[in-house]
């Protein structure tokens, strides 16, 4: 009998891969996984054994339980007690998860124990290889991503999440108006004046108070006000030609403006319709325009890569467990996960909340394994500047943490996967 022997973490993620690859190898009859219990000063992950066990489907396993992991005599009592003194067959202790100390006495205790039917070995993030006591290297060929595939929903279930929407192209209501932004706005080196004419006319119109994309008489009101009229006039008088194009692409039905003027409802019109024409535009122009453009810009390149929309990529991400978690554009390649958080701010103190956000939020799903990567309407200088400052407090390495800024998104595409696939 073939032992494969895990300690699980509250990253579950390389007990995982190496369980998959060598269930897939024929090299598992029986999976013992050794998990830390719930208690006042250590965190369980029982329920993490219980998903992995799930999703590899190994039907010959044993769970073993650890009351302190980090008191060498507690941990070695609670092995003595449930491990079997004589396992028939060969034991494979992989040492990648877990702390320090329970590594260090179950891999003396499993060695004295089983001797020449023992094993060792551990998952090297930096190379995505195992790496064996003897120096043995696997996979031979490539890394482990091109053996192991996960999709997103195996890598939420993993850490006990359940996910609730993933957008693909299909979703986009306006990708009409995603191909005139890239034409009008990204070809023609315009995003600062479009940038600018967001802030003002356009928020200082519709974002401007609560409830006004909803409420008729709010808004009739709101754009009559003395400190939206000098807004309104901008809007009709000093919108550029190319803007102008850009409002047009969207459909009639959903114009914020009819002809070259601002559209204003008049009383034939209810709530409902009101808002219907108005709500997800104002939210499109508001800053989504600028993530399906970026989406737009990866998708098709992904999927020549062989990935699988809807599984391995996709855009606006949410899932839950205990909090709401958000991500707005993933990608998987093999079990390594970049996450793509996209800000219209331009300013660097805007834009590094959004850092600390995409650094956790995909090592809480993705491990060290995973990458984060920030793009903004920031300038060279403080795009520079953002990643330093960004890598140094976080202790997150310059190769798993990138942002780019302005003029990096002509060819944003390309930058994006040369970094996914590096």
């Amino acid at each position: 009998m073939k032992n494969l022997v895990l300690l699980i973490g509250t990253n579950p993620l390389p007990n995982y891969v190496i369980g998959k690859y060598f269930v897939e190898k024929g090299e598992v009859d029986r999976l013992i996984l050794i998990y830390s219990e719930e208690t006042q000063t250590q965190k369980g992950t029982k329920e993490y054994s219980e998903a992995l066990k799930k999703l590899l489907a190994v039907s010959d396993y044993k769970f073993v339980s650890l009351r302190d992991v980090g008191n060498p005599k507690k941990i070695m009592e609670d092995l003595l007690e449930q491990l079997d003194e004589n396992i028939n067959g060969s034991i494979h202790f992989n040492y990648t998860g877990g702390t320090k100390t329970m590594v260090a006495h179950i891999y003396n205790l499993l060695k004295e124990r089983y001797s020449d039917n023992f094993k060792g070995s551990y998952l090297d993030a930096r190379t995505f290889k195992i790496i064996y006591d003897d120096g043995k290297v696997e996979p031979v060929d490539g890394d482990l991503r091109s053996h192991i595939k996960v999709d997103i929903e195996a890598l939420l279930k993993l850490h006990l999440y359940e996910c609730e929407q993933i957008q693909t192209w299909k979703d986009c209501e306006f990708s009409g108006v995603v191909e005139k932004i890239k034409e009008e706005v990204i070809e023609k080196d315009k995003i600062d004046y479009f940038v600018k004419w967001l802030e003002d006319p356009f928020r200082k119109i519709f974002k401007d108070g609560k409830d006004i994309t909803e409420k008729k008489k709010k808004f009739q009101e709101h754009v009559k006000s003395d400190h939206v009229k000098s807004a309104v006039q901008k809007f009709e008088y000093e919108t550029p030609d190319f803007i102008w194009n850009i409002l047009d692409a969207f459909p009639e039905g959903k114009r914020i403006n009819q002809g070259r003027k601002l559209w204003i409802p008049d009383e034939g019109v209810s709530n409902n319709d009101f808002k219907d024409r108005i709500d997800h535009t104002v939210e499109f122009l508001d800053g989504k325009w600028f993530e399906w453009y970026i989406y737009r810009e990866i998708s098709e390149k992904l999927k020549r890569k062989g990935l699988e929309e809807g599984k391995h990529f996709g855009i606006s991400l949410k899932a839950k467990k205990n909090k709401d978690f958000e991500i707005d554009i993933f990608i998987i390649n093999g079990y390594e996960l970049t996450g793509i958080s996209i800000t219209t701010g331009t300013k660097e103190s805007n834009c590094k909340q959004k850092g600390f956000e995409i650094i956790h939020r995909v090592r809480q799903i993705g491990g060290d394994e995973s990458k984060a990567i920030l793009i903004t309407l920031m300038d060279s200088k403080e795009v520079e500047n953002s990643q330093g400052d960004l890598s140094f407090i976080t202790g997150v390495s310059e190769e798993k943490f990138i942002v780019y800024g302005k003029n990096n998104l002509k060819d944003i595409g390309d930058k994006v996967l040369g970094e996914v696939f590096k």
